[in-house]
Formats: structure tokens, sequence, C-alpha cells
């Protein structure tokens, strides 16, 4: 009896105490493991919303009344189902102004999850220069359109160097100003040097402002003026070098 506990004493093994340090290893690798699978289903969700999701499926054009949405279209060339992440809008809408002249603007808009939406403006011929018997045409913010041989119904001559910074830079607050006192049946605007700034209004008033000092009083009273006491018949100049006093001479 004695042998017999001896030997099963002898047999049986009481099991190995697992220290702290080995539970710590053993939850670790838990726990990497099971980061390692979340993000292998984090990747494969991604690629799957990437690839079903996020591609192009509808492109809306508008704002323009010279393109069609086919030209404009045709010369993205996105590929069907493309990635919309993958498209350069900023290049897109640079491209588009390149390639098509009498565009003036395009803006490329991302709309997630799979829409494209494109803005248009168009350039109007609003603005000419001319050089002996060519004239060339401006749009509205003096992008270069063609050259003619007569100017375009309704543009502006801009009687100023287009190279000169400081003159174009006069010459645009004058047509910010004119615009605010609906000054619109302006047909000439002159800048030449320091001391030289004039305006044309309906081919029959030669208004000279002299220098831009006090521009925006000198072409509010010349408004006021055009406006109360001057006759639709009537043609002339307008001194307006003072500012405070407006001179009329009749033609």
């Amino acid at each position: 009896m004695k042998q017999n506990n001896q030997n099963q004493a002898a047999g049986t093994q009481s099991p190995k105490r697992v220290s702290r340090k080995d539970l710590k290893r053993r939850r670790l690798i838990k726990r990497i493991l099971s980061l390692v699978a979340l993000m292998a289903v984090i990747a494969v969700g991604f690629y799957f919303a990437m690839k079903l999701l996020f591609v192009v499926r509808t492109t809306e054009i508008t704002g323009s009344d010279i393109f069609t949405d086919k030209e404009i279209s045709d010369f993205m060339a996105i590929p069907e189902e493309e990635n919309i992440f993958k498209i350069d809008a900023d290049g897109l809408s640079a491209k588009l102004t390149e390639e098509f002249t009498y565009l003036e603007s395009a803006q490329v808009i991302k709309r997630l999850p799979d829409r494209l939406e494109i803005k248009l403006t168009d350039s109007t011929e609003s603005y000419y220069t001319v050089n002996g018997e060519e004239y060339k045409i401006y749009s509205q913010s003096f992008k270069y359109l063609r050259n003619g041989t007569e100017p375009p119904l309704g543009a502006v001559w801009l009687d100023v160097d287009m190279a000169d910074e400081e003159a174009m830079k006069k010459a645009t607050e004058l047509i910010g100003l004119f615009a605010e006192y609906e000054m619109s049946e302006i047909t000439k605007i002159s800048v030449s040097g320091e001391n030289s700034v004039s305006a044309v209004y309906a081919d029959r008033f030669e208004i000279d402002f002299g220098t831009m000092l006090d521009i925006e009083y000198k072409i509010k009273m010349c408004d006021k003026v055009l406006e109360e006491k001057i006759s639709l018949e009537e043609k002339g100049t307008i001194d307006a070098t003072q500012g405070g006093e407006i001179v009329y001479k009749r033609q």
C-alpha cells in the first residue's frame, strides 16, 4: 500500500506555475494579434470603399452658354468610375480655362461620395485696346481673347498700357467706381502717367480727372452733374480736376 502511494506520487506532477512576466507577454501578443486583425479588416474595408463608393458616377456642368457639356466632359477625359480622390480638381480647373479661350473661370468641386460639380463662367468681350487699325479684345478680367478689325459692341476702350501694372491698377479702380455709381455708359478710360486720368461718357462727354487724388469724390460729383444738369442731346467736356468744382463746357 505504501509502495503504491509512492508510485502514484511519483507519476503525478503538479502543474507548472506561470510567471507574471509570461502572463504579460501572452497578453501583449494577444493584443498585437488583435490589432493586426483589426488593421486588416480596416484595410479591406477601405479598399472596397475606395473601389465601390468613392468613384465618379455623376458629373454636373453648369454656367456656360458657349460650350456644351460634351465639349467640357470630352476634354476632361475622366475614366469611367475613376476614384474621386485621384482627380486633381485645381489642375483641371486651370486646364479648362487654358484650353477654352472664352471660359473666364472654371471650378471643379468634389462632392463626396461620387459626384463632380463643374461651375463655369463664360468670358465676355468687355474691353479693347487700339494699335493702329488692330484691336485687341479682352474679357471682363482682362484676359486676352482675340484680335479684331473693329471693336466689340458695348466694350470699353482702354487707352492704357496693359503691361504697366500701376496704370492697370488705376484703370481697375476707375472701373470699379464707375460700376458702383452705375455709370454704365463709360466708353473709354485713359490712364497716362501720374497726372493724366480721363474717361469718355456715352461718346458725348470727355471727363478730365487729372490725378487719382479724391477720385471717388470726383466721380460722384460727375455722376450728379450728368444726371441732373446735362440733357441727353448735349456734348462737351467736363473738368473734374478740382474735385469739388465740376466745370462743364458745351461743345
